[in-house]
């Protein structure tokens, strides 16, 4: 191995490793400091860089979750599993594209705002090259944030835009109390226009808004470390899977449930109703085009409501606690029934736009094709994005 890439392997850990060094070593023999103590704060610095450098060498965390499965080192991607990766073709130049874009002036009370996205690709190219000025400008939009608290706007905003700060973050290794303490806020303290908070608009609606604060909320507490939260969330939203209903709160128009009895999140395997199948459907998004018909009036929000899936569902995965098989597959069949099934009779109704990323992180999940001859493919959506994290993991032609 060259020695330059050796540096670009370790930079990122090195920024870690010395952090946290510096802040558990003395520095003024008159703070208590013993030849015995000093040997036994080497070891113990010794030891904490060898367990983060074998947890980057083989991928995961030496833990498991709390269901026996072993969870996997950071939240999106590793710094060792970008390494893996070529500097070159279409994936490469989206993020790298997406690192030298403007994020000096974040806001996460506005929905469209892409900066969030952008600075996670930042950490990305940061994790990959060592490059310290894409550390640098995460930093920066992380503490500018935080400064700024309760960003305004309707929640919506915020379950697109918070998550990817908390996956950029991670990725290269920022973390501070009062970073922390935002992000705890955003989840469970700051309300709203219409006073309701993150938690809360994901515990309650079915359909986009709650599934962009899901992947939101998995990204949060994934970074503050909170199992317990995190494996609330999970199973929550299983059960709106699966069923029963744990407290989602539909719309009045119930026509695209299969079952209107029983509730859904995802239309159950092999459902049909007047004589249409309903597999995979999204009820509380297809509502949104108009009741239930043949043809349907086409809407995008379903869609929009698997950009939170997918987020959350790669999150779970790496944290030991995966939902990629939930509800028979669910996030496949809704994802089949919008990209190939409703395409094939209709037309208009598979990805485009900034849909597109989805079709990598889909295609590693269920081993489908859905990738090929796309034009948006490697960039990425509302709330994250850059299939350049898993290009080593599919077979697509880049």
């Amino acid at each position: 191995m060259r020695k330059e890439n050796v540096f670009r392997l370790r930079r990122p850990l090195h920024d870690l490793v010395t952090g946290f060094c510096s802040q558990l070593a003395p520095t003024n023999s008159r703070e208590g400091r013993t030849p015995q103590g000093d040997r036994t704060i080497k070891k113990l610095i010794v030891v904490v860089a060898q367990t983060v450098i074998l947890a980057q060498m083989f991928g995961c965390m030496l833990i498991t979750s709390p269901e026996g499965v072993q969870a996997q080192y950071g939240i999106w991607t590793s710094a060792l599993e970008l390494q893996r990766i070529p500097m070159r073709g279409a994936a490469w130049t989206a993020v790298l594209n997406g690192a030298q874009e403007d994020c000096s002036n974040p806001d996460v009370g506005n929905q469209d705002d892409d900066t969030n996205v952008y600075v996670l690709a930042a950490a990305i190219v940061y994790a990959r090259t060592g490059e310290k000025v894409f550390r640098d400008k995460v930093i920066h939009a992380c503490e500018q944030v935080e400064a700024k608290g309760n960003p305004g706007g309707y929640a919506l905003a915020w379950a697109r835009e918070t998550g990817a700060y908390a996956l950029a973050a991670d990725l290269v290794g920022y973390r501070t109390s009062g970073f922390e303490t935002w992000l705890r806020n955003m989840t469970e303290t700051y309300e709203d226009l219409e006073n309701r908070t993150l938690r809360e608009i994901f515990e309650t609606r079915p359909n986009n808004w709650g599934s962009h604060a899901f992947g939101s909320l998995c990204a949060i507490y994934r970074y503050l470390g909170d199992t317990t939260s995190l494996k609330e969330i999970r199973d929550y939203w299983m059960q709106g899977f699966e069923g029963p209903n744990p407290g989602f709160r539909y719309g009045d128009d119930l026509s695209w449930h299969a079952y209107p009895y029983d509730l859904r999140v995802i239309n159950p395997k092999h459902a049909t109703r007047n004589g249409l199948v309903l597999d995979g459907i999204i009820p509380d998004d297809m509502r949104r085009g108009g009741p239930l018909q043949d043809p349907p009036v086409h809407t995008g929000y379903p869609w929009d409501f698997l950009q939170g899936e997918i987020m959350a569902a790669r999150i779970l995965e790496r944290a030991g606690m995966p939902i990629w098989e939930a509800g028979d597959r669910a996030i496949y069949r809704a994802a089949y029934r919008l990209q190939v099934a409703l395409e094939q009779k209709y037309g208009g109704w598979a990805a485009t736009g900034d849909d597109q990323w989805m079709l990598p992180f889909l295609d590693r999940a269920y081993q489908t094709h859905w990738s090929r001859a796309q034009t948006r493919l490697w960039y990425h959506g509302k709330n994250t994005g850059w299939g350049y994290v898993l290009i080593h993991e599919i077979a697509v032609d880049d």
